[in-house]
């Protein structure tokens, strides 16, 4: 017979197997939960993160100028040195950034990269990784547009004095097609010796032809000025580097808000003037030339982009006929043009562009 006093228990053994079991269980149970719910937290941090990268990006498109000005280097066109800013937003913030890959080339638009690396900072869990996304968009700089109806467009008429020069529709850039060497309406047209180039030579219009909403330029303010005179004065040393040095980018607005104004030198960009303007000398322009007034154009003149005159005539004020006197040389240049216009331009995006896997480094 078996001694019981010899018998060994099994039972707590057996208890704690069981409390161990039971305890890997239910650990395994919390880890599992613990791990779905990190999952679904670090699901949701991408989503919130892409929603600030996108909305960021947008935002950027839409408000550059605002975001910008005030910020070291910025300029209205894009320039080689990026544009960097931080757009706080709920929840989080998206870093943009703004890259050149080709400048503006005459008329041909420049090509950028817009990146926004959107980070979420708001519910995500202790102690891990913030929810970070980027997307990008390939974006153009486009020059506001600008109608050219001829290498001189005049309202008012216009009457050349003397036979020398050109008056010219070709475009000096070879960018694009010719236009009318002179644009006039039908009466008091144009007259005078030289022989306009263009497609046709000279070219009758009508007012409704023309359009500039000059109302809204003179009235409204539609187009910023960089310089106002009077008020500000005729940057005449910067101009005259710029006329001569064929890679300055310095094409300032000016207007002018005088019944009579002399140019004081020769110069690039956009001129605005309400009232009536004289060129002596050699005095000459690259650019674009919009005239309120009539323009008297005397000595050995050379304009090269677009010139308008006799604008105030849709407003319905009467403008007496344009005068050139002497060797005149008013050609279209359509990259002068596009220059002039350039820092009216806005940043357009490219159509199939937009990418959510941008790598990071």
């Amino acid at each position: 017979m078996l001694n019981n006093t010899q018998r060994r228990g099994f039972a707590i053994p057996v208890a704690i197997l069981v409390i161990l079991v039971l305890t890997i269980m239910v650990a395994g149970g919390f880890s599992l939960v613990s791990a779905e719910r990190r999952s679904v937290a670090d699901q949701k941090s991408q989503i919130s993160a892409f929603r600030i990268a996108e909305q960021g990006l947008e935002i950027f498109l839409v408000r550059r100028d605002s975001l910008m000005i005030g910020k070291p280097g910025y300029s209205k066109v894009p320039g080689a040195v990026p544009d960097s800013v931080r757009v706080p937003m709920s929840g989080g913030y998206a870093d943009v950034t703004l890259t050149r890959l080709r400048p503006v080339i005459g008329s041909q638009s420049g090509l950028y990269v817009v990146r926004s690396k959107g980070v979420e900072t708001a519910g995500a869990f202790a102690g891990t990784p913030q929810g970070v996304r980027t997307v990008a968009q390939y974006v153009l700089w486009e020059p506001a547009p600008m109608q050219v109806l001829a290498g001189w467009t005049a309202l008012s008429g216009l009457q050349k004095n003397g036979g020398a020069g050109t008056l010219g529709g070709i475009d000096v850039c070879g960018d694009s097609a010719t236009v009318a060497g002179v644009a006039v309406p039908y009466n008091p047209g144009y007259s005078g010796h030289t022989v306009a180039v263009g497609n046709p030579p000279v070219d009758s219009i009508v007012d409704d032809e023309v359009d500039i909403d000059w109302n809204a330029i003179v009235n409204n303010n539609m187009i910023q000025p960089t310089i106002v005179i009077p008020g500000g004065t005729w940057p005449s040393a910067a101009l005259e580097a710029s006329y001569s040095d064929p890679n300055s980018t310095y094409y300032p607005i000016i207007r002018i808000n005088l019944p009579d104004y002399a140019l004081p030198s020769s110069g690039k960009g956009m001129i605005i003037a309400t009232g009536h303007i004289t060129l002596n000398g050699s005095t000459g322009w690259k650019g674009v030339i919009l005239v309120g007034g009539d323009i008297t154009s005397n000595g050995n003149n050379e304009v090269q982009g677009a010139t308008v005159s006799g604008l105030n005539e849709l407003l319905g004020t009467y403008t007496p006929s344009s005068t050139a006197n002497g060797t005149k040389q008013y050609k279209y240049n359509s990259c002068e043009v596009s220059k002039s216009t350039t820092t009216m331009g806005a940043l357009v995006t490219l159509r199939n562009t937009w990418v959510d896997n941008w790598v990071e480094y």
